[in-house]
């Protein structure tokens, strides 16, 4: 077995297109966890699970505020990158 490196739990906290939904509507600043399920139309569990992904990935962090669950990015450049290889996606698919 593999051992697992940061680059490749970036990899897939990326490989679903919600995770780069959730990613993106951090981009205003730190929101309440509660917020993202009806926003989204998917279950808060899903949100959750997924946030935790993130988590591991380094890509978010987190803060209680009372039985609140804080996020925001855990660095703003991140957008910057997603819009780079979103590019380059583009790019190897015309």
């Amino acid at each position: 077995m593999q051992d697992t490196t940061p680059l490749t739990l970036i990899g897939k906290a990326l490989s679903h297109p919600l995770r780069e939904r959730m990613l993106r509507l951090l981009a205003d600043g730190e929101r309440c966890g509660c917020e993202f399920a009806p926003e989204l139309g998917v279950d808060p569990s899903i949100v959750s699970r997924s946030f935790a992904l993130l988590e591991r990935a380094g890509l978010v962090t987190s803060r209680r505020e009372g039985v609140r669950v804080m996020w925001s990015l855990a660095d703003p450049e991140l957008l910057v990158t997603l819009d780079r290889l979103a590019e380059l996606t583009q790019e190897k698919v015309a």
